[in-house]
């Protein structure tokens, strides 16, 4: 009986007598509750998946929630996300802000959370962002990219992207603001109520005046053998409104200082307990690579090592809102404590040493408080050599730039240069400012030639291209991968005519993306890069053939192939996307 009684009270709560009545009987329910006069057990409680899907699917249709009986009667658990608000800071065309909200269980349980879009924002793909809580904190990561300014009825607005990431899922959205103060929030929707956050940014309309921006100012050309080639393309863009003149120019050499980069270059090693990525670095603990190929650290167990030959060091790396305190080392002996933490996404470059004795040194990075990220050293010390004139060249070196990104191509001829480290600067000046670009070259007498073997690991149409088996071997028994043979060969880097072939992974979706463009732009978002394979042709060479594409865009997969007919691809729902390259 008490079971019914306790039935009547909550028709009551949806019933005509809610306003007169509702006291009474909260009070009710509390006093039976609390007493035991319950003759019967609660139903079988809603799982919070379960209770998750009802409470989703009421909120995006925007009708009333009305849960099972079962799901009221369960003691809810509320998630805590945090900071309440995220200042962005300053923002500007073609820019990109970054910040991290946390979820965080006040119950040993991991209740379901998801977010819908923000009221105004329009969703790009249909991913949905949710997650789960625990009593470890799990990030969301938040990035605002400040597309493009508009005129809409003689009024400029922003074209904004929003984009949320947490637990290897993400999901974009879009739509205009007017420019100035912008403030957003963002609703963590879970069983039995929201929680609400915020995010602002300040978005700076468009200057009148020119501005010249390049996409780097320190490039490491890596090695290359006498009598080879390199070339680079940079990228250079008009951040105002009038035309931008510019001219390039080769001066002097860095003195003292070879730019040394910490992107990589080389597949992770999933299997190892640490990654050694590229020649005398090491990271370990929260050191992992991040989407652009640079180490980021996070955590007390963080590390980060790096053997050098010199006499010092200078440590390049970036600011923002999501740094912190780190800890330098430099052969065991602590060095200074550095600070990460900016309001805005910023280079930043410190002496960490100099003046040591001429010799192989350690450079360890621990123990960050925050999350950093570090694009590389100037290692200090040793023999700078300047080739003779027209050794680089820069093309073209000179031009009109309006509202859009030109290509700036920076070319190396090694041929009768010595073996040794070669430094060079070169400046751009314009009517809208001027900026420099530093490049740093190791030459030595040879360079393997050999071909680089690509071995294939297929699961359907599911296929994972890797140089390095053995490094993939954690990958491949997870996923189910059977082992399908050498589908190609590419070229060893430097090779003449060739490129860098880059893989990319997509943790949503569990699709490889392959390309040789470095910022991936033709890659859909939501991909993480994991670094090169080799070197691919970017035209027909002798005894090469074409690496095909196709795409099924309803399961949003790739499929690469040397052959030029495969049979069954149009059935299966893949339509031709383009070559990617050309191998052997």
């Amino acid at each position: 009986m008490c079971g019914v009684h306790a039935q009547r009270l909550f028709n009551v709560l949806n019933g005509k007598e809610f306003m007169l009545r509702k006291g009474i009987v909260l009070a009710a329910i509390f006093f039976l509750f609390t007493k035991g006069l319950f003759g019967e057990q609660f139903p079988p409680p809603v799982s919070s998946r379960e209770t998750n899907k009802i409470t989703q699917s009421a909120v995006l249709s925007n009708k009333s929630l009305r849960l099972p009986q079962a799901a009221l009667e369960t003691q809810l658990l509320h998630p805590i996300v945090y900071p309440e608000e995220i200042d962005l800071g300053l923002l500007r065309p073609g820019e990109t802000a970054t910040g991290t909200f946390f979820t965080k269980s006040q119950e040993s349980a991991d209740p379901d959370w998801f977010v819908q879009a923000p009221a105004g924002w329009e969703p790009v793909d249909d991913q949905t962002m949710s997650g789960l809580t625990g009593e470890a904190p799990e990030r969301c990561m938040i990035a605002l990219r400040y597309v493009k300014e508009i005129e809409r009825n003689q009024y400029r607005v922003a074209s904004l992207l929003l984009r949320l990431e947490s637990g290897g899922r993400a999901a974009q959205f879009r739509r205009e603001a007017p420019i100035g103060k912008f403030r957003e929030t963002i609703k963590f929707h879970y069983v039995g109520g929201t929680q609400t956050v915020s995010f602002a940014a300040s978005l700076e309309q468009m200057p009148d005046e020119p501005l010249l921006q390049l996409d780097e100012k320190r490039i490491d050309l890596g090695t290359a053998a006498v009598g080879e080639t390199i070339s680079r393309r940079i990228r250079l863009t008009n951040r105002g409104r009038k035309a931008l003149e510019w001219k390039a120019r080769v001066t002097r050499p860095v003195d003292g200082e070879r730019y040394v980069s910490f992107r990589r270059a080389e597949p992770a090693v999933s299997s190892a307990p640490s990654l050694l990525m590229k020649t005398g670095l090491e990271l370990l603990g929260g050191c992992a690579y991040d989407n652009q190929g640079y180490p980021s650290c996070e955590g007390e167990e963080s590390l980060l090592r790096f053997k050098f030959t010199g006499t010092g060091l200078k440590l390049y790396f970036r600011k923002s809102l999501e740094g912190g305190l780190f800890r330098v080392f430099l052969d065991e002996q602590f060095i200074e404590l550095f600070d990460s933490y900016a309001t805005t996404s910023e280079g930043a470059e410190a002496f960490v040493v100099e003046g040591q004795t001429y010799g192989e040194h350690v450079l360890a990075i621990s123990g960050s408080s925050g999350k950093t990220t570090f694009e590389g050293a100037g290692i200090l010390g040793g023999i700078i050599s300047r080739g003779p004139r027209g050794w680089l060249s820069v093309f073209p070196d000179s031009g009109t730039t309006t509202r859009e990104t030109d290509y700036v191509t920076v070319s190396v001829n090694t041929r009768g240069l010595q073996p040794g480290i070669y430094t060079e600067r070169v400046v751009f000046s314009s009517n809208g400012g001027n900026a420099d670009l530093d490049l740093s070259l190791e030459i030595v007498k040879s360079v393997r030639t050999t071909r680089v073997d690509i071995y294939c690991y297929v699961n359907g149409l599911d296929t994972l291209f890797t140089a390095n088996p053995k490094a993939e071997a954690a990958r491949v028994r997870a996923k189910g991968y059977q082992y399908s043979g050498v589908a190609f060969k590419l070229f060893a880097p430097g090779t003449p005519g060739t490129t860098e072939f880059f893989r990319w992974y997509n943790p949503a979706t569990g699709d490889y993306f392959y390309t040789h463009e470095r910022d991936c732009t033709k890659a859909p978002m939501g991909y993480i890069f994991e670094g090169s394979l080799g070197n691919i042709a970017t035209s027909k060479l002798e005894g090469t053939k074409a690496l095909y594409r196709w795409y099924n865009s309803k399961t949003r997969r790739h499929f690469y192939t040397p052959r030029d007919n495969p049979e069954g691809m149009s059935q299966k729902g893949f339509y031709f996307d383009g070559i990617a390259g050309y191998v052997q």
